[in-house]
């Protein structure tokens, strides 16, 4: 509306508008320097009943803004406004629009609130606001642009809307708080489906860190988070393989996917030669070493998982963080909010995955006597052969037994979940139940697991609160005596049972089957808890203190009964375990905002901790029934016996100080110092400093014009980590109990170290954030250096003329670790009613060791140190942890001349042989590296690397109104990993066979074959890069497909299927190129055959109340 316009509406009003036009015009004269400035006004007002005038006058308060009406035409009606620094325009829009009323703007300082014109004729329109889950958005805003037109949404987000059709506006405005503001063209349109989504970035997520919480948009570290929105999609057994593939940086390997087993986690690389390279957990601000823990807690109750992986973000728990730190956050009740029911219930059936073939029957027998034929020709007395080829031999059993069928069973998991939780103005709650039952895939493999949570927080005074966090969980697991590994191996001409009906031991050992009828069984109880209390003590000032305790009691027996013994004798065995641990933590929290242009965040604390675990193992035999007596107290005599005691404590004080300045210029400094009993009195505490700096870049002005970049950050950071990789007695003398020439002894068995001191890393991380094209697209780029010295070794003496042996612990080594990771968010659609969001991470880590002590040193070729004795994985400096160490070979020795040469330069070099009496035309020519005419372990060399070049995951959400599409994929590049299947050997007492390489073996007829001959009788052949291959893969690990169910406003639903492994893309001949020996400190790149590799299929359902 033009000026001269206005004032002629203006001055034909009564003499009290006109005294107020007057006023205006006089404001006008001082206030038109101020013109425009209403775009970066914005009004909060959160009221449940306020009147429309005391609306007006906050508006008019916060804002500077002129606002004229008459009070007589002010409508008395009641406003129920939850406004949070919104738009001026937007804040009018919505009380204009609860008032009745209508407002125009004027020289933008100067608004008019006027009455609405009810005699226009008048238009509908009508529809549905829902958010990204499809959740209704209640009380949403629906206004017609620039207009005093609109309503709110209801309970089930549905709107109606009125207005008059002369109105010359055509877009229709959709608002709520926390939600990205919608605008949908009108047009011919009478009916709308508005969805909106989140108006919280990536960046302003709130992620867990040390003792405290950031934003993304703050961090100066480097911070891997996944949220509930990814959790809630995965269907996982167990709490720590959730992280998989989802975290830059973060490599989870599964082992085999035995029930109850863990799995291995290492982030940033392993630092340590002997100790464990586990990352440690902190629930719920309580730290863990031991990730069984874990299962204390059902995956559904898991609210966030943020692994802090640089210096900077994991030094504030200094002496343990060498290893990253994985901070787990579960799910608490709501302040305000009414009680809430959810149950969630997922069946799952495990299927094998049939990538390989064991050869049975007559198959396998012909197979038997082809390679007893080839034998004979280069060594025709070979009694074995011999044997087998006779006519009517009784070698070669008449049985077509499949092991792997006759131990397998349907593998099927149930898991049901059931969360109460709400709150009141002053308290939260949570209650939480679940259940857990698996049927493994080998008989004998089963696990139930129990979990019961309780959280909840009062507030006793507005200054005051106090809180409880407990979880118990009780486990009952069968544990299999047999495998897929014994199920392959063992001879299918033999039978289950002889002719007496009993199981056939004539191998001389008990078949697949019967193993089946061994009993192990565990009862494993674990408790953890924290009472806590928060008090505010003055403007700013927060104190908190905790008291934690954590509980595990194991409970293992075992029995094996006669029938499986060719003594004809019953065993067994008992095992107790008892693990209690408390921590006391008490923090000083400092948070203050100075001018707005300096915010101070700081926390400074003292903890104390202390461990101690009791074990006890005892062993009996000569039991008096197989069925009923079983336990150790019916056995006839103990047969040994063990018991095991270890104490530990940490007393640690810290320190850690954000500082803000500008929304520029952000800096941390952080500090732990630690003390700990299981160091040396001369080296007991150690101080771990770290350091970071971030420049905000887009907040400086020269970067105003470039809007398509909504945030770029730089952010450095160096500081010192620490492991304790000791037992609590390491740094003592220690004796143990022995006899000699029947008498009892007492012998030294450890060597204490009263210098042993920390493993320490120091990091270097340089990093840069990113979020480009509004938000659509957001990501990092980081690099890392990490050096680890002082690093742990035991140092094992010479036996002692006792038969006992002597250890040292001592800090001899150092290794780096070297890497770059990437991580990419985008949402690629976003439409009324798709939606597609992709995540991308890729990690490359350089493991190397840079020194060993000479102590000890295995034989090798090698001209560098290397330490592993006859390991196939070992540490040689300037090579990664978990090297391949072998032979080199010069191909298949074709006849018996070259045999004779070898021999003859054997005997130049002062040897009787090469490669001992029995070489052959058809075995592999070793090479001899060190040059002294014989092979032996002295000419071993590294002959290969376990690390990948590259790993990382790829993740899709797509969604399609009520459904939605999850997908989740990993992917590695490079690192090798043994298949100890491709050379296959048979002993004189036959084993079972793999199709995989037998009939490219070498012959006399097959002189071109790709691997060695197969003599019957041949041991173990060494290790070359025969059995190496490439681990590379690209698997699909988990598509999930959800549809929300069209329920009511107080039931919400859902039905989901999902599917895991559904397809690998491997060059690896063997199960699975991922998995690995999760047991290894480093190394367990091979594999491990003790469970086939599967697929699983689920359906599921979610109610929410």
């Amino acid at each position: 509306m033009k000026r001269n316009e206005l004032w002629k509406r203006l001055v034909a009003k009564p003499p009290k508008m006109r005294f107020l036009v007057m006023l205006m015009c006089i404001f006008c004269t001082f206030n038109a320097v101020f013109a425009n400035v209403s775009a970066d006004k914005t009004v909060t007002i959160k009221s449940e009943n306020i009147s429309v005038k005391e609306a007006l006058n906050m508006v008019k308060k916060q804002t500077g803004i002129n606002i004229m009406y008459e009070d007589a035409t002010l409508n008395n009606v009641p406003l129920k406004l939850t406004l949070n620094k919104e738009p001026l325009e937007q804040a009018l829009s919505v009380i204009c629009s609860q008032a009745g009323m209508r407002y125009e703007l004027v020289e933008n300082n100067y608004v008019l609130i006027l009455p609405i014109d009810r005699n226009a004729k008048r238009r509908t329109i009508t529809g549905v606001i829902k958010d990204d889950t499809g959740e209704p958005v209640i009380g949403a805003s629906i206004v017609i642009q620039g207009t005093t037109f609109g309503t709110v949404a209801n309970m089930d987000g549905q709107f109606m809307l009125s207005y008059p059709e002369n109105t010359k506006n055509d877009e229709l405005m959709i608002s709520f708080i926390g939600m990205q503001t919608v605008k949908e063209k009108i047009g011919n349109r009478h009916v709308f489906n508005i969805k909106m989504e989140s108006e919280v970035t990536n960046l302003d997520e709130v992620v867990v860190v040390g003792y405290g919480t950031s934003s993304v948009k703050d961090l100066t570290g480097s911070v891997a988070s996944v949220g509930l929105k990814q959790l809630s999609q995965l269907n996982t057994p167990n709490v720590t393989s959730m992280l998989q593939n989802l975290a830059a940086g973060v490599q989870v390997s599964q082992n085999t996917g035995v029930p109850g087993e863990t799995v291995r986690v290492r982030v940033r690389g392993a630092t340590s030669l002997t100790g464990s390279n586990e990352p440690l957990y902190v629930i719920d601000g309580v730290p863990v070493e031991d990730p069984s823990m874990l299962d204390a807690i059902s995956p559904n109750d898991i609210q966030s998982m943020d692994v802090l992986k640089d210096a900077s973000a994991a030094a504030i728990y200094g002496s343990r963080a060498a290893n990253g730190v994985v901070i787990v956050t579960t799910k608490k009740g709501v302040e305000g909010s009414k009680p809430t029911v959810n149950f969630n219930y997922n069946v799952t059936t495990d299927v094998q995955i049939k990538n390989f073939r064991i050869l049975y029957g007559d198959e396998w027998r012909e197979t038997v006597r082809r390679f007893a034929k080839e034998t004979l020709v280069y060594d025709p007395s070979n009694q074995y052969a011999l044997e087998i080829l006779e006519p009517n031999s009784t070698a070669l059993g008449s049985a077509n037994t499949n092991w792997f069928d006759e131990v397998k069973q349907t593998a099927i998991r149930h898991n049901a979940d059931l969360t109460v939780s709400g709150g009141s103005k002053v308290s939260k709650y949570l209650i939480s139940l679940s259940v857990f039952d698996q049927q493994g895939m080998v008989k004998g493999g089963d696990l139930s697991r129990y979990n019961a949570r309780v959280s909840t927080e009062m507030n006793v005074l507005p200054i005051l609160r106090f809180g409880i966090n407990a979880n118990m969980s009780y486990t009952d697991q069968d544990n299999a005596n047999t495998s897929l590994f014994s199920a392959q191996g063992f001879r299918p001409d033999l039978p289950i049972y002889n002719d007496n009906g009993e199981f056939d031991l004539s191998s001389g050992s008990a078949n697949p089957v019967a193993n089946t009828y061994k009993k192990n069984h565990n009862n494993i109880y674990r408790i953890m808890g924290t009472v806590y209390g928060e008090v505010d003590i003055w403007k700013g000032f927060r104190f908190r203190s905790s008291l934690s305790g954590n509980l595990q009691f194991t409970e293992n027996n075992s029995f094996s009964p006669s029938f499986l013994s060719t003594r004809n004798e019953a065993s067994g065995s008992e095992y107790h375990y008892k693990y209690s641990k408390t921590v006391f933590d008490n923090t000083l929290n400092y948070n203050y905002e100075f001018n707005k242009n300096h915010v101070l965040d700081a926390v400074a604390g003292v903890s104390f901790e202390r461990g101690i675990s009791r074990s006890t193992t005892m062993n009996g035999q000569t039991y008096p029934d197989n069925d009923i007596y079983t336990n150790l107290g019916s056995a006839a005599s103990i047969s040994s016996w063990g018991n095991g005691y270890n104490a530990s404590g940490l007393f640690s004080s810290f320190a850690r100080i954000n500082y803000k300045l500008m929304e520029r210029y952000l800096f941390t400094f952080t500090g732990r110092y630690d003390g700990s009993s299981m160091f040396g009195s001369n080296n007991r505490y150690g101080f771990f400093p770290s350091g970071a700096i971030a420049w905000r870049i887009s907040q400086e002005n020269f970067m105003k014009n470039l809007t398509f970049i909504n945030d770029l950050k730089l952010r450095a950071s160096v500081g010192t980590t620490g492991t304790q990789n000791l037992t609590s007695f390491s740094n003592r003398d220690l004796y143990e109990a022995t006899s000699y020439n029947n008498l009892s002894a007492i012998i030294h068995k450890q060597v204490g170290n009263r210098d042993i001191r920390w493993e320490k890393s120091t990091q270097y991380d340089l990093g840069l954030d990113f979020a480009l094209f509004d938000y659509r697209l957001t990501g990092s780029i980081s690099g890392y250096i990490k050096d680890t010295k002082d690093l742990i070794w035991s140092f094992d003496f010479p036996p002692s003329a006792t038969g006992g042996s002597m250890q040292m612990n001592r800090n001899i080594g150092a290794l780096t670790n070297r890497g770059i990771e990437i991580n990419l968010g985008g949402r690629v659609l976003s439409t009324k009613d798709w939606s597609l969001d992709l995540t991308l991470n890729m990690s490359h880590n350089k493991n190397k060791v840079t020194r060993l002590v000479e102590e000890g040193k295995a034989q090798s070729a090698m001209d560098v140190v290397v330490q592993g004795s006859y390991a196939d994985q070992v540490l040689a400096v300037g090579y990664p942890m978990g090297a391949f160490h072998g032979y080199e070979y010069a191909g298949i020795i074709q006849d018996q001349a070259r045999i004779d040469e070898l021999n003859a330069y054997a005997k130049s070099k002062g040897q009787s042989y090469y490669d001992g009496n029995s070489l052959k035309p058809g075995h592999l020519e070793i090479k001899d590296l060190n040059g002294d005419g014989i092979i032996n372990y002295n000419d071993r060399v590294i002959i290969g690397n376990p690390d990948p070049d590259l790993f990382g995951g790829l993740t899709a959400n797509l969604s399609y109104k009520q459904f939605s599409l999850f997908a989740n994929f990993g992917y590695q590049i490079g690192g090798l990993k043994i298949y100890n299947k491709t050379l296959q050997n048979l002993p004189g007492q036959l084993t079972g066979l793999i199709d995989y390489g037998l009939n490219d073996r070498w012959s006399d007829t097959n002189k071109d074959a790709k691997y060695p001959a197969l003599y019957i009788g041949d041991g173990v052949p060494r290790l070359t890069d025969h059995e190496l291959f490439d681990a590379s893969f690209f698997r699909l690990q988990e598509v999930r497909l959800t549809y929300n169910l069209p329920l009511n406003k107080v039931i919400k639903g859902q039905l989901f299927i999902s599917a895991t492994n559904l397809f690998t893309i491997t060059s690896y001949p063997g199960t699975d190129p991922a998995t690995v020996n999760s047991n290894s400190n480093y190394g367990g790149n091979y594999e491990t055959s003790a469970y086939p590799g599967f697929r699983s299929f689920s359906a599921g359902l979610k109610i929410n109340l």
